[in-house]
C-alpha cells in the first residue's frame, strides 16, 4: 500500500493506492484542511492512514459516502476516538458492512462493520451538502472561507460514462447543478485531484450527461437494444465491465435510462 502526501497551500492531499488499484489505473485521496480530514481511504491503507492522522494532528473527519475507498477506515478512527461527521444513512450502512463484489475487495479491501459509536464532530465552518446519485448518501464538503469544494465522487470527469449498477445518473445531474451553484473557486476530486475552473467543470459535466441521457432515451424509444446503444453511442465497454461482471459498466447508464423511460 502506498500513501503520498501532496500540498496545495492550506490543503493536504493524502493520495492512496494499492497494487490492485494501480493495475486498474486508479488511486483515491483523502484531504486535510485546518486539521479536518475529508474521507478516510480504504481499509488496506489503514496503517499509513492512521500514521498520517497522528502526524497531521487530525481533530476530526468528515465522510462523503459509504463506499469502501472513502469510508474504509471509519471503524478504525472511531476506535481511536477521532470525532466523525457521518450522515445517519451512511452510518447505518457502515454498521451493516454490506458485502461488496470481488473486484472491489481486490482493489480496496473489505472494511469491518462499524461497532464503535463515533464521537460526533462539529466541523466548524465547513459545510456538508447532500448530493445523491453516485450513492444515495453522497455528500460534498464546502469551505466557504476559501470557496473550496471537496467533491468526493460527484464529478469524476466531464465525459465519464461508466456507472455502478446502483447509481442514478439523473440525480447526479441535479447534484452537479447544486454543487456548481456554490460557485467554488477550487475543487478537489477524490480520484482526479485538483480540478481547474470548477464551476465550468461541474456545469460541463451536468450538461454533457443531461444531453447523453436524452440521446440514450431516444435510442430506447427507437427500439435499440442495450448492447447496440453501448457499442454505437457510448463507444463500447471498458475492461472494468468484464472485471466487475457488469457491476461497473457503461451498460448501467443505459439500464438507468431504460428504467426511467419505462416508469
Amino acid at each position: 500500500m502506498t500513501l503520498r502526501v501532496e500540498r496545495f497551500g492550506d490543503v493536504t492531499r493524502l493520495r492512496m493506492s494499492s497494487p490492485g488499484s494501480r493495475i486498474a489505473g486508479m488511486d483515491v485521496s483523502a484531504y486535510v484542511v485546518r486539521g479536518v480530514m475529508i474521507d478516510t481511504g480504504f481499509h488496506r491503507a489503514r496503517r499509513a492512514l492512521v500514521a498520517a492522522v497522528k502526524e497531521l494532528g487530525i481533530r476530526g473527519a468528515i465522510v462523503t459516502h459509504w463506499h469502501e475507498d472513502h469510508a474504509g477506515n471509519v471503524s478504525r478512527l472511531a476506535e481511536l476516538g477521532i470525532p466523525l461527521l457521518v450522515r445517519d444513512d451512511t452510518m447505518e450502512i457502515l454498521r451493516r458492512a454490506p458485502s461488496i463484489q470481488l473486484y472491489r475487495r481486490i482493489v480496496w479491501g473489505h472494511p469491518p462493520a462499524l461497532r464503535t459509536n463515533p464521537v460526533a464532530f462539529d466541523a466548524d465552518s465547513l459545510q456538508t451538502i447532500h448530493t445523491p446519485g453516485h450513492s444515495t448518501d453522497h455528500q460534498v464538503v464546502f469551505d466557504p472561507s476559501t470557496r473550496t469544494l471537496f467533491s468526493g465522487d460527484l464529478w469524476l470527469g466531464v465525459r465519464s460514462r461508466i456507472l455502478h449498477a446502483s447509481e442514478d445518473p439523473y440525480a447526479i445531474v441535479d447534484s452537479l447543478r447544486r454543487a456548481a451553484a456554490l460557485e467554488p473557486e477550487r475543487m478537489f476530486d477524490a480520484h482526479r485531484g485538483l480540478v481547474p475552473n470548477p464551476v465550468k467543470a461541474l456545469e460541463a459535466r451536468a450538461d454533457w450527461l443531461r444531453d447523453l441521457l436524452a440521446e440514450v432515451a431516444q435510442r430506447v424509444h427507437d427500439g435499440w437494444s442495450d448492447q447496440l446503444i453501448v457499442r454505437r453511442l457510448l463507444g463500447g465497454e471498458e475492461r472494468a465491465a468484464w472485471a466487475s461482471r457488469g457491476d461497473y459498466s457503461r451498460r448501467n447508464l443505459v439500464k438507468a435510462v431504460r428504467r426511467r423511460v419505462s416508469s
